[in-house]
């Protein structure tokens, strides 16, 4: 099955379709995260609201070993791009989405050198 996307406003130079889809649900884990660290903050329960892309994320990208201390590093640096976010700015969710990529690209090198 192949899926057409339209290039998104990531950066200024060519990505695979794959890459493109994982950026795409990379911006959409970040803001959803945020909207739901925002609405408990407010004092509402998102027990059942959470709209959790990470296990796609990883399966695409290739991870293999998702132990509990790799799941712990990937909420904590997904939290860490969550708080760096401003909604209104789109670039900036763009770079933020992009930078998380990256980290996650060399979390899977390092996975895969250890082998």
């Amino acid at each position: 099955m192949k899926i057409e996307l339209e290039a998104r406003d990531f950066p200024k130079f060519k990505l695979s379709t794959n890459q493109d889809l994982i950026l795409f649900l990379i911006k959409n884990e970040l803001l959803s995260t945020r909207f739901l660290n925002q609405l408990e903050s407010i004092g509402f329960d998102t027990t059942f609201f959470s709209m959790d892309l990470s296990i796609v994320i990883l399966s695409l990208m290739g991870f293999k070993n998702r132990t509990d201390g790799f799941w712990e590093w990937y909420y904590e640096v997904l939290e860490t791009y969550v708080f760096e976010i401003n909604i209104p700015d789109y670039e900036v969710v763009n770079t933020i989405a992009f930078d998380f990529y990256i980290v996650l690209q060399t979390k899977l090198k390092e996975e895969q050198t250890e082998k």
